[in-house]
């Protein structure tokens, strides 16, 4: 199975994201895209036409606003999707979805976090966020991964605690060095950061392969995992 993780930047580099996902569209599973508003509605409604969707939206502090969305091949069997983070405007956003490849279920969690304060470092907010994640995949049974935009730099308490509850961080274990690009780095100079997507998984995910290919379809890369069915 392969499943992509994407902050698709509301389709900003249209052309380009229209390009990739067409490339990939055949070879991938699922997408669990953040950024899912603007242009990319258009974007997605065309060339993922062909998947069963789950999505979610909430205002956030600050006059912004999140929109996630997991799209599935139809083949794939969704038992069902919730809200993780629900209500409080000071926390982010989280999309569950679960599916059931033969007699297992796998769980997924599409996250986007909170986007300010724009240093990427911890906050009461952000601890409770993750917390918030932690605790609901808790009370879940079968395999786990949970990804996205969370906003946040590695040595981060609201990133290493989710190594400390069991999962493994891909991207300290397969030493990615950036999930951003030129764009985001060029649009905050003075802040030049290079990390804030994250991919954990629990123990008892097979990984076949991941990778953050550096292609510049959005200000962030795509967070590409393939797991044993």
């Amino acid at each position: 199975m392969k499943i992509i993780f994407l902050n698709a930047w509301r389709a900003e580099l249209e052309d380009k994201i229209r390009a990739y996902l067409s490339s990939e569209v055949l070879s991938t599973d699922v997408f669990c895209l953040q950024e899912v508003d603007g242009g990319m509605r258009d974007v997605a409604e065309d060339i993922l036409s062909e998947f069963n969707i789950s999505s979610a939206e909430k205002d956030i502090v600050q006059n912004d606003r999140l929109a996630v969305s997991n799209f599935f091949k139809k083949e794939i069997d969704l038992q069902r999707s919730d809200l993780i983070i629900e209500g409080r405007e000071e926390l982010g956003l989280g999309l569950f979805s679960q599916i059931k490849i033969g007699n297992e279920l796998i769980n997924l969690g599409n996250i986007h976090g909170l986007p300010r304060p724009g240093p990427k470092l911890d906050t009461a907010e952000r601890i409770e966020q993750s917390e918030q994640i932690i605790g609901f995949f808790e009370t879940l049974g079968g395999r786990k991964i949970i990804g996205g935009d969370f906003n946040l730099l590695p040595d981060q308490k609201s990133i290493t605690m989710f190594e400390d509850n069991g999962y493994i961080d891909l991207i300290k274990k397969y030493k990615v060095e950036t999930t951003r690009n030129k764009h985001a780095w060029e649009k905050y100079p003075e802040t030049v950061l290079y990390h804030s997507d994250y991919l954990f998984v629990s123990p008892d995910v097979k990984v076949k392969s991941f990778e953050a290919p550096d292609i510049e379809v959005s200000d962030h890369l795509p967070l590409v995992l393939e797991i044993e069915d």
